[in-house]
């Protein structure tokens, strides 16, 4: 049966039970085969290629950031500078070129952060927090020269994330960081707290 036959055959149970049952018809009946969305999901700008975020709200990556998605160098790929924001990557990856100097995810001087569900790859500071407050959250970072960097943050929280292969795991000299389950391997250093 076609997806249209099904929707069809819905149409004609639900209006055989208000006839034999006399029940009431709601409104927001969802038609079969719709999707639902929940109200976190209809309000999130979608993004896919490197931006700077500087409006409050819910943004989520919708693929893949390759080869640095043409961040020049001292500039990062997506760059949050507005408070309460959720940067979720939604499993993607947003990869580097490698090169000295780049940054994959910035938090500059904002408040209320969430980064989560993304992986960083190939960038000199895969996540920087500088002059704010955030909570990185089930994130991945790998082959960065800092995976984690903090840089005059107030508050910053790193859970459930994996931090491997990079030469600094995380970076927070004298920062007001708390970190809970997260995995280590293969970093040069796994946390550097002192400069």
């Amino acid at each position: 049966m076609t997806l249209r036959g099904v929707r069809t055959l819905g149409v004609l149970v639900v209006a055989f039970g208000l006839v034999v049952g006399g029940g009431t018809v709601l409104t927001t009946a969802v038609p079969f085969g719709a999707a639902t969305e929940t109200d976190a999901d209809q309000s999130a700008t979608q993004i896919d290629s490197c931006t700077t975020i500087d409006e409050p709200g819910t943004y989520v990556l919708t693929s893949d950031i390759d080869n640095g998605g043409k961040t020049p160098i001292s500039e990062a790929c997506i760059e949050i500078t507005a408070d309460d924001v959720t940067f979720d990557g939604d499993g993607h990856l947003v990869d580097g070129r490698g090169e000295s100097h780049t940054k994959g995810i910035v938090v500059a001087d904002a408040e209320g952060v969430t980064i989560r569900n993304v992986a960083v790859d190939d960038w000199h500071v895969g996540v920087l927090v500088t002059g704010g407050s955030a909570t990185v959250q089930n994130v991945e970072t790998y082959s960065n020269a800092y995976g984690v960097r903090l840089e005059n943050a107030t508050e910053v929280t790193v859970e459930n994330s994996t931090i491997s292969d990079n030469l600094v795991g995380i970076s927070a000299p004298g920062e007001n960081v708390t970190l809970s389950n997260n995995e280590f391997s293969d970093n040069e250093i796994e946390i550097k707290r002192e400069e």
